[in-house]
């Protein structure tokens, strides 16, 4: 209530901001979840493993293909915006989740299992990346290192052992193993909890789909990280020895 000059009272309206609804903070946190987790990461995972499956074919197709890459128009802004930006979100939110056992939702589509592995393999998925991302992506900060360099510092760190056990190796399977069933499962989840979804037989065939995604994923990944430290494929053959790469190929090349 306010008094005029004229000593008349008269009322005024103020604006008052009003907090978001508890239902829709959830839903926006679900969606940004889902489009920084399931879009734009799973897109990179997608691409990040077909580029490395090119190593399969020996150095130079690696090499080239990573160079393509470097020569992308703006290539550090895509990074930040697209995988980097995406990363921080979505390791973040999940690790609130986590650490304040926060459901995303009021209900959700994963049995208790599921749920416990989900929130298991995003924390060693987070820890992996970050190791993964300081020993190639920003090992020469201010620099990238060209796709040969690139393939031979791959070899050489997954090749590498201590006590003779090729830890850092087993590392990367585990780790990409976790990144896999992380991506699997929060595709099952996302078409699961659509209305779509929500028969039983649907969310069978979506699991079974979504685990098939995973399962050629992961089979490719272990595929490159262990022909990286042997030489050896474990499915198909090898490239000729002019353009093989891993230890022992590079060894019977006459290399050290």
């Amino acid at each position: 209530m306010l008094e005029l000059p004229g000593g008349q009272p008269t009322c005024v309206s103020i604006p008052i901001t009003r907090p978001v609804p508890a239902p829709l903070r959830s839903v926006l946190v679900r969606r940004v979840f889902s489009l920084t987790g399931l879009v734009l990461l799973g897109a990179f995972l997608v691409v990040h493993v077909a580029v490395n499956a090119r190593a399969l074919k020996g150095d130079a197709a690696f090499a080239s293909v990573a160079d393509a890459l470097q020569r992308i128009p703006a290539l550090p802004l895509v990074e930040a915006m697209f995988i980097f930006l995406p990363l921080v979100v979505h390791g973040a939110v999940g690790l609130w989740l986590l650490v304040t056992r926060t459901p995303l939702g009021s209900s959700s589509p994963y049995p208790r299992a599921v749920r416990i592995a989900m929130r298991a393999t995003g924390a060693v998925a987070l820890a992996f990346l970050a190791m993964h991302l300081s020993e190639f992506r920003f090992r020469t900060p201010g620099a990238r290192m060209g796709g040969t360099e690139l393939g031979t510092l791959v070899a050489a760190d997954l090749s590498s052992t201590a006590i003779g056990v090729p830890w850092r190796g087993a590392a990367y399977l585990i780790g990409t193993g976790c990144v896999t069933f992380h991506f699997a499962a929060g595709l099952w989840g996302f078409l699961a909890a659509l209305p779509w979804g929500e028969a039983a037989v649907r969310r069978k065939w979506t699991a079974w789909g979504a685990g098939a995604v995973g399962a050629a994923i992961w089979v490719t990944l272990v595929n490159v990280v262990v022909f990286q430290a042997t030489g050896a494929r474990l499915i198909g053959e090898p490239p000729s020895n002019s353009d093989a790469t891993g230890p022992c190929s590079k060894t019977g090349a006459g290399g050290p």
